[in-house]
């Protein structure tokens, strides 16, 4: 009998934070098993329930998930394992009565990201699942003001190692051959438009978009019938080229809107922005534009319109220093917050029943 599973409702690939806890597990010799759901026919480690979605109806989305948390709740009693560590609150939501009834106290749940227990129809299973829960794990503080007063404990999204090597020595970027602005990852509508009309034909600034998302073409198109010579598109990129790619810019650009979703989370490009000392370009009122006016890490501004002038204004007059161990001092509390995580999770995992 293996002790834990682990639940996904997405492939793996696009679900990187269940290599936190695979990591720590492994270090620890526990067994366990991932049970996650293969939207794209793509073959993964663990135990895989294929469905790939060919609509996003919500009745078909309702649908797809009652099948795939019935087909969890067969495989969890056939294993019958002993804990269970749940992702995502569409997931949860599913299967909270189920967990209520076997495994109250005896599951983790991890929340990742604003979904539909903002709902009403769903806030009560959503309390159901919070309140049975032996942990309630959340990816960033900034969720706390949209979910229900519990307990939560924060698992940054970060390699802890990764983190770490964040405290050592990092060249401060070299931009007097030109200002260089990075957005990279997905690639989403987020406030690009106005960044790109902002910063396009600026000689002394580039801007380059480096992923993949729902709406690289359509900005890629955008800046194509506009004209700008300054601002380009270099698709995927390998993870091991990551690092070699932030380094060689100056800035980061995470122009967020001011909803819910982008207000409340924190992007890996703001931890790639701390580790790799290049200042972070953030919207004021977003959960990243508070840690950046605290911390001093980072450009937070109301609007875009005059990005260009502001860049210039802020490297200007950017101390490296003081800037270094802004980015240092905010880094060491992450990793303690996550040292505390790994903690409560593995005396979780050696818990009895």
């Amino acid at each position: 009998m293996k002790k834990l599973a682990l639940i996904v409702s997405n492939n793996l690939w696009s679900c990187p934070y269940v290599k936190i806890y695979s990591k720590l597990l492994d270090g620890w010799g526990i067994d366990y098993d991932i049970i996650s759901w293969d939207r794209e026919g793509r073959e993964e480690e663990g135990i895989q329930y294929t469905n790939i979605e060919k609509s996003r109806n919500p009745l078909c989305v309702f649908m797809s998930f009652v099948r795939f948390s019935a087909f969890v709740k067969r495989t969890v009693r056939k294993n019958n394992y002993s804990k269970l560590i749940v992702f995502d609150s569409q997931l949860g939501i599913f299967l909270a009565s189920f967990l209520k009834k076997y495994y109250q106290g005896n599951y983790v749940f991890d929340y990742r990201d604003l979904s539909i227990e903002q709902k009403t129809l769903f806030k009560k299973s959503f309390s159901t699942l919070l309140k049975n829960s032996y942990l309630n794990v959340i990816s960033s503080p900034g969720f706390k003001k949209y979910l229900p007063q519990f307990d939560y404990t924060l698992c940054h999204n970060i390699d802890i190692i990764k983190a770490q090597k964040g405290l050592m020595p990092v060249a401060p970027p070299d931009y007097k051959q030109g200002i260089k602005v990075l957005t990279i990852g997905a690639i989403r509508q987020d406030l690009n438009y106005e960044v790109i009309d902002s910063l396009g034909d600026k000689e002394e600034i580039t801007l380059s978009f480096v992923g993949k998302g729902p709406f690289s073409s359509n900005l890629e198109g955008y800046v194509k019938d506009k004209g700008y010579k300054n601002i380009n598109f270099k698709g995927f990129y390998k993870k091991e080229e990551e690092e070699s790619i932030i380094r060689d810019c100056t800035m980061i650009n995470i122009a967020y809107p001011l909803i819910p979703s982008h207000i409340s989370a924190l992007s890996n490009r703001f931890y790639n922005s701390l580790i790799y000392r290049r200042p972070m370009i953030v919207t004021k009122g977003t959960i990243q534009g508070d840690f950046a006016e605290k911390y001093k890490v980072g450009l937070t501004l109301n609007e875009y319109t005059n990005l260009a002038s502001e860049i210039i204004n802020y490297l200007n007059d950017l101390n490296n220093s003081d800037y270094d161990n802004n980015c240092k001092m905010l880094l060491s509390k992450i990793i303690e917050e996550n040292e505390l995580f790994e903690q409560k999770l593995k005396d979780f995992v050696v818990k009895e029943l």
